[in-house]
């Protein structure tokens, strides 16, 4: 389970909050799910054909926008 945490955590889906001693005395590192993680569960859960049907034109030029950012700044 720890690779896993840790691949999640590299990867930005995950994000550590605290440290906290446990009643056995080891540490228990408590994580939350980061902005991304919300993003992936919501792009997993619409159908694209239905969001364009529902978008406006301001927000598909923010969609473009923010779209365009990741393309020009991953190159």
């Amino acid at each position: 389970m720890n690779k896993r945490v840790r691949v999640l955590q590299q990867t930005g889906y995950i994000s550590e909050v605290s440290v906290k001693s446990t009643k056995a005395g080891f540490e228990a590192t408590e994580y939350e799910l980061t902005a991304k993680t919300f993003l992936a569960l919501m792009l997993d859960s619409i159908n694209l054909e239905d969001l364009l049907n529902q978008t406006t034109d301001v927000s598909a030029r923010e969609i473009l926008a923010a779209i365009a950012a990741l393309k020009y700044l991953g190159e």
